[in-house]
Order: structure tokens, then sequence, then C-alpha cells
């Protein structure tokens, strides 16, 4: 496999490699080259946004109005990759800047935008930061407690434009504000979604293995897995006792009636009829014809109907079981993952003998 490896000075020995691959020919490049290609693929705006990480109808909510913001500002790439799939794509730890603006040069990318939201008492509390993939650090990071009126389907686009001026220190102006749906005009065919660009819930559901996977579906998988081996352990258990052991009990106290020299409460654990019912008869209102097999015969269908129970309750533990496998496999199709995992993008790095540090990445046609 050819490859063209070039080092700049001592002091400054680094080497930076890519390897384009198609088929099985592979082609390396010198890192001066790097800027060029870059350069050639990079779209009309550079700024991706990796969108809010959290849980609850605002965090998405206020993720789409920051991305509309955006977007209508000129800034947003058009990616809908998220930060939790970045970081599972480029192998980077958490809060590991570093890696992120290696990734965000990977993507073209000139600056990554993403926020991280949680709920804080009746409020929610953002952090929003804004990553210069140039100089590969914090531009800009900013904190806000936001109330629920903040976070109304009527002020959210006025609260995204808000956060976006404070995270690129501009003065608010008219031209920076979006139009409101109002300001559409009535006729008009607008919508949420910026020109071009598909609504957010287009996306295709697909069936197969993906990471990160919510830990919800994680949990509800294993509850409901134990849950239904618990069931069928029951239904099972309580079956087979009492069809042997309560069976075999029930004809030992059937059998002492007829040696204990009360004739009355004899019950012949040899008749065709049910033994229960013949020791439950009343010789006389309010006693029974033998307590000893009447108290067995209890036993035995207290046990009959656990396991009754515990098999209703097997067929919905396991529906249950089966229906969070189903949502373990079921996720919206992402076209930047699904473009990255296509073309195997990958890259990584490693010391030189003696000063210096090589840098490689890869990528298929």
């Amino acid at each position: 496999m050819p490859r063209v490896r070039s080092f700049v000075s001592r002091l400054t020995a680094t080497l930076t490699a890519a390897t384009l691959s198609a088929a099985s020919v592979s082609v390396g490049l010198a890192s001066a080259l790097v800027p060029q290609v870059s350069e050639a693929a990079q779209p009309e705006s550079t700024t991706t946004f990796l969108g809010v990480e959290g849980e609850g109808e605002p965090v998405s909510a206020l993720s789409d109005a920051l991305r509309w913001d955006l977007t209508q500002r000129g800034r947003d790439d058009g990616r809908t990759m998220t930060l939790a799939e970045l970081k599972l794509t480029m192998g980077c730890g958490e809060a590991d800047v570093p890696c992120f603006a290696e990734a965000g040069k990977t993507l073209g990318s000139q600056e990554l935008v993403y926020a991280t939201m949680t709920k804080y008492g009746d409020n929610w509390k953002i952090n929003l930061v804004l990553l210069n993939i140039n100089t590969g650090s914090i531009q800009k990071e900013i904190e806000r407690v936001l109330t629920p009126a903040e976070l109304a389907e009527t002020k959210m686009a006025e609260t995204a434009a808000n956060m976006i001026n404070e995270l690129y220190e501009i003065e608010i102006t008219a031209d920076d504000i979006p139009p409101s749906v109002s300001e559409e005009g009535e006729g008009a065919e607008g919508s949420a979604e910026p020109e071009g660009r598909e609504p957010k819930d287009s996306g295709t559901l697909i069936w197969g293995p993906y990471e990160p996977r919510p830990r919800w579906k994680k949990v509800g998988v294993g509850v409901m897995g134990g849950l239904t081996v618990a069931a069928l352990g029951t239904a099972i258990g309580t079956g087979v006792a009492v069809r042997g052991p309560v069976r075999k009990e029930l004809i030992a106290a059937a059998e002492a009636s007829l040696e204990d020299n009360k004739p009355g409460n004899d019950i012949d654990p040899h008749t065709n009829g049910d033994l229960c019912v013949l020791a439950r008869a009343e010789p006389e209102p309010g006693a029974v014809t033998n307590g000893a097999v009447t108290t067995v015969c209890n036993k035995a269908d207290a046990l009959a109907t656990t396991a009754t129970v515990s098999w209703v309750a097997t067929g919905v533990f396991f529906v249950g079981t089966a229906v969070f496998t189903t949502l373990l496999f079921v996720h919206k199709e992402d076209p930047t993952v699904a473009t990255l995992i296509e073309h195997d993008v990958q890259i990584g790095g490693a010391p030189l003998e003696g000063q210096g540090f090589m840098l490689g990445g890869s990528f298929r046609f």
C-alpha cells in the first residue's frame, strides 16, 4: 500500500496523515493537503449545532428553536448529529473539548454549538457552549435559568434568539430576531422548519442495533424480563405443588380419617368423588365432615388461584418484554451518522520517537 510521509522541523515534528480508501486502494496525503480538502468540502455555513441534551418536551422544543434561529442567521450547516452521537462516532469522552474540536475538523466545521438542559425546581437550567474549532477551545459558555413562561410556545423563538445573541455577544436588532408565525402572513405556507430542510419529525424509524441507547429502554427490558421469569416460575411451581405434594397430603389426611375411630368424619381416599366436596359437607350448620381434609383442600385452592394469576401475569409481562425489546432496536435514522458509519470515518494518533506526534485518519469512498 503506497504511502507518502513528510516530517516538519525537529522542534515541531508533527505529522498529519489522511487515508482515503476505495475498495482495497488507499492513498496517503500530507498534512499540507488537509486544509485544501476541508475547504473543498466546507459548507456555506460552518457552525454545527449538536442539539440540547436532556429529557423532556421543553428540551426538544428549545433545541428546535435554537437550530431554527441559527439557520435564520445563516450559521447552521444543516447537520442533525447530536453531541452523544458525535462522542460515539469519534470516540470522545465526556466534556472532551480537544476531541470535540478534532471531530469538528473532520466534519469540516469551524464552530460547534451544543447545550445541556436539566430540571431546576419549577424552572429549567441550560448550559450553552460555543466551541471554536480553529483554536480548539471554548469561545463562549453561558448558563441560564429559564422559567416556564420563557419556554412557552409563544416565547420559545424569542428565548432562543436572546440566547444566541448572548452566546455570540451581539446586540439585538430587528434582523437578528426570527420572524414570528403571524408575520409570515395568512397565505404563507411557512412552517417551523427552514427552507430546504425536511421537517425534523420526518425521520424514518429503522430497525437495528445502535449506540447510545436510552437507559430507560434497557431498564424496561430488564425489569419486564425479570418479572416474566418470576411470574413463570411462580406459575409452574404452584401448579406442580398442587398436583404433587399437596395431592399426597390430601390422600394422607383422608386415609388418617379412616383410622381415628371417628366414623362420622371418614373420607374414603379411593372414592370416585371429589374428596374436598365430601370433606366440606356440613352434617350440621357451621361444621364440616372432616376438618383436616378441608384444611388441605383450602391450601390447594389457594395455590391453584396463585398459579392462575401467575400465568396471566406471565403473559402480560412477556408482552411488555417484547415491546421494550422492540424499542431497544428501533430508532430514527440520522443522515449524518449514517453517512459517517457508511464511509467508516476514523481518526487516531500516536507519539513519534523523540519529539512530535502523528495524527492519522481514514475515509472510505
